[in-house]
């Protein structure tokens, strides 16, 4: 039986890294109609950056070589995260602010990279080049010794960046409700504002945007950068939680299509496409619902489903229930509301309290 603090931690976990992921993945998609179905690239950057980058600094930190945080990760990492970071509150805040910074600044530059054939394909096959740069960059990725190690299906040993708090599962939640929250804030302000509205109306009608002067190539790459940037951010989130990360990084699972793309499309769709509250408000029901009772009593449930009788194996079946009803959940939302259980709203070019000043001097 799991316990309810530890059920609390993960679904916070869970809500936390997939808004933040799914609101990067609104930037581009949702606001400005780009369909990014190589979402999990850019997160990706955000776990290479915490298991080799911000591995190396704390070797570095530590008196080590660098390179021994990649080459003889296990024992170096298991050492460090045991002896050395418990004691180092200052430098594991250090390198936490460095990967973080890292992460933003190549996930914007890759961001930058995807921006070019973004500004001049459409529709499908642009959804299809993305799809395949990231297949593409997953396996460069898993067979380069250097960035994921000698064994890429293990992943990296990272770094315990929250060991000196004596409770690393519990302060990485923490750190992951302040990133979202910070994040949340920033989207609600950067919707109402002048470039939110610019991407709203390339999505709509570029041509017209055109033609009162505005450069629809650059809002494009603008976009993909902070959108990219955004996602990156996710992976490191991510990747220092250890109830969602786990104790390594490994290119298998910082690469899943169906995690870091799918899920994002999915509850961008139920929520509202460019609708931030949407997002948020799908992404808290969704964790309480998939980390809560699905994902915990999932055999009890599949067994109730006689599948036997069709030819599927009652465990297999049990393992995919979550995503067979997260479609089913697709399905009716899409029936009852096709704009999302919040669509998007009219943009606030000025403050609500100042526009009631101004009808109260009327």
């Amino acid at each position: 039986m799991v316990e309810l603090s530890s059920l609390v931690e993960q679904i916070i976990g869970f809500i936390a890294v997939y808004y933040i992921l799914t609101t990067a993945l609104n930037i581009k998609a949702g606001m400005t109609g780009i369909p990014d179905f190589g979402h999990a690239m850019f997160f990706a950057i955000g776990g290479i950056a915490v298991g080799n980058l911000a591995s190396q600094l704390t070797a570095l930190m530590a008196g080590y070589k660098p390179m021994d945080a990649i080459y003889k990760n296990t024992e170096l990492m298991a050492l460090l995260n045991r002896e050395f970071l418990p004691h180092e509150p200052l430098i594991s805040v250090l390198v936490l602010i460095v990967a973080v910074l890292i992460a933003l600044v190549l996930g914007g530059l890759l961001g930058l990279l995807a921006s070019y054939p973004a500004l001049r394909l459409r529709g499908d096959y642009l959804a299809i080049m993305l799809l395949a740069a990231s297949e593409g960059l997953r396996i460069f990725t898993t067979y380069t010794p250097q960035l994921m190690g000698s064994t890429p299906t293990v992943g990296l040993t990272k770094p315990d960046l929250f060991a000196w708090t004596g409770d690393s599962s519990l302060w990485g939640t923490v750190f992951t409700v302040v990133v979202a929250v910070a994040v949340y804030i920033y989207m609600e302000r950067f919707y109402n504002s002048p470039t939110g509205r610019l991407l709203r109306a390339v999505r709509d009608d570029e041509e017209s945007a055109m033609a009162v002067g505005k450069n629809v190539a650059a809002v494009r790459r603008d976009s993909m950068v902070v959108g990219s940037a955004l996602a990156a951010l996710a992976g490191v989130v991510y990747s220092v939680n250890p109830w969602m990360g786990g104790a390594s990084v490994a290119a298998q699972s910082i690469f899943d299509r169906v995690l870091w793309t799918f899920w994002p499309w999915a509850l961008m769709i139920l929520g509202g496409m460019a609708s931030n509250k949407g997002v948020g408000l799908v992404t808290v029901i969704v964790g309480m619902l998939i980390i809560g009772p699905i994902r915990i009593n999932k055999q009890q449930l599949a067994e109730l489903i006689p599948v036997e009788v069709v030819g599927l194996d009652p465990g297999n079946f049990a393992n995919a229930l979550e995503y067979i009803l997260i479609g089913l959940l697709i399905l009716a939302v899409l029936f009852a509301r096709p704009q999302g259980v919040i669509p998007e709203g009219p943009s606030k070019t000025l403050p609500e309290s100042y526009l009631k000043r101004l009808r109260e001097t009327e």
